[in-house]
């Protein structure tokens, strides 16, 4: 039975492992996906901030699925009645034929909502991106500001979006770089986290955290443009800067060949056991996975056990057995600080601060899914090394492109790559 899986993050991973554990070599698993590394997210806060390298974040891909045949490219349509997948690579076309096939392709940026947020903000979503992120600070720095008006907006960073993400990469960003820049992080609710909003305890938390490290919040404020001078609020205020960082939650790619099993937002419509339609199944963020009448939340460890039970059912149904449904319900949330600083919750119960913290940095180390990676991130952290200073750091380029079927644009990076051009050094942040 040949498994064709797309993508290459938590749940067609999990899935892979499942595979392998319950049909072993009896599954001709393919893996397509257009990058060579897996970026674990939850990292991304100690990337920004220097407790962690930057090369820590992603894990090879041949060393999470190295049993599978990899396919580099991007799923561009699916003919279900055919059981074929149209790949595209650098101007060639292949088509992968599967008795199988997973749609695991995940999401992209959100950033259509605010015009210009594409060309000139910053998404930290693709392998390379932080990395880049940390290389244009670096420059700013290094290059004489015209005038005071323009030092100012060389040291302000506008953080777009506090939810989780958004708000530990304002921490993260207003930490590493203290008093030398100003970090806005806003808000369109009148809260952070709003999924927290009637939780006063960890709301207190969270403006806590922020607080120390240096944060300004601003609430009840809607981003309505970006352009090269900065972000231009609701109200017709504007905020100089000269970097814009998108955390707005994600987007889904339509995939052309599926459009009658998405639902009106885009995300695959699946079944209690996670089953598109005959032959097809998904789960992260391309699938609405439905938890009881809500959806399922996107979070990384939804995605793990989605795709483990996806790979289950797989094996399931090749033995003509009944696939069974997807039943977790969840373990909970946290947001993360500094070094045992974390606001969490446990089935909904508050923990203390650094108890939270112990439990999500166990958790993380335990689901980084190459072990080599978990070992060099042990190792670092016992260490106790920092980057004190954030540097220009090479890492090889790969230049991301929208997931399925859209084709993209061109990011704050394009100025990156002009300035760094003769070191040789080329990449891209995300687009839309």
């Amino acid at each position: 039975m040949r498994v064709v899986i797309l993508g290459g993050g938590y749940t067609a991973i999990w899935c892979y492992r499942a595979l392998r554990r319950w049909m072993g070599s009896a599954a001709d698993i393919v893996v397509v996906a257009p990058f060579t590394q897996q970026v674990f997210h939850g990292f991304t806060g100690e990337v920004l901030d220097g407790e962690l390298a930057p090369g820590l974040q992603t894990s090879p891909l041949e060393e999470c699925v190295p049993h599978a045949r990899r396919v580099q490219g991007w799923a561009t349509a699916v003919d279900a009645e055919r059981r074929e997948v149209r790949v595209e690579w650098q101007g060639e076309t292949t088509t992968v034929a599967y008795d199988e096939l997973v749609i695991a392709t995940g999401a992209h940026d959100r950033t259509d909502p605010v015009p210009g947020l594409a060309e000139h903000g910053w998404a930290l979503r693709f392998p390379g991106n932080v990395p880049a992120l940390l290389d244009h600070l670096a420059l700013l720095e290094a290059e004489p500001a015209a005038d005071d008006r323009d030092a100012d907006r060389r040291a302000t960073i506008v953080v777009v979006g506090a939810g989780f993400a958004g708000t530990e990469v304002a921490a993260a960003l207003g930490r590493r770089y203290g008093s030398t820049r100003r970090v806005v992080l806003v808000s369109s609710a009148d809260t952070v986290v709003p999924v927290w909003r009637d939780r006063l305890s960890l709301q207190e938390g969270l403006r806590r955290n922020l607080d120390e490290a240096g944060v300004e919040v601003l609430t009840g404020a809607r981003v309505v443009a970006v352009d090269a001078g900065g972000v231009v609020l609701g109200d017709g205020s504007r905020i100089a800067s000269a970097t814009v960082v998108s955390t707005l939650g994600n987007a889904v790619p339509a995939i052309p060949g599926l459009e009658d099993h998405q639902e009106q937002d885009g995300l695959l419509r699946v079944d209690d056991c996670l089953r598109v339609t005959d032959g097809v199944w998904s789960a992260g963020d391309a699938a609405a996975v439905r938890h009881g009448a809500q959806r399922a939340p996107k979070e990384a460890l939804w995605a793990i056990r989605a795709g483990t039970r996806i790979g289950r059912n797989i094996a399931r149904s090749a033995r003509r057995a009944r696939p069974r449904r997807f039943g977790y319900r969840g373990l909970g949330t946290v947001a993360a600080f500094a070094p045992g600083h974390a606001v969490a919750t446990v089935w909904g119960v508050p923990l203390p601060q650094l108890v939270g913290y112990a439990v999500r940095a166990v958790l993380f180390l335990w689901f980084v899914p190459s072990r080599r990676t978990a070992l060099r991130i042990l190792r670092w952290s016992l260490s106790s090394r920092t980057v004190a200073t954030p540097v220009p750091i090479r890492v090889a380029a790969e230049a991301p492109r929208p997931l399925v079927g859209i084709e993209g644009g061109l990011t704050a990076a394009s100025r990156l790559r002009e300035a760094v051009a003769a070191d040789g050094t080329e990449r891209r942040a995300a687009g839309a």
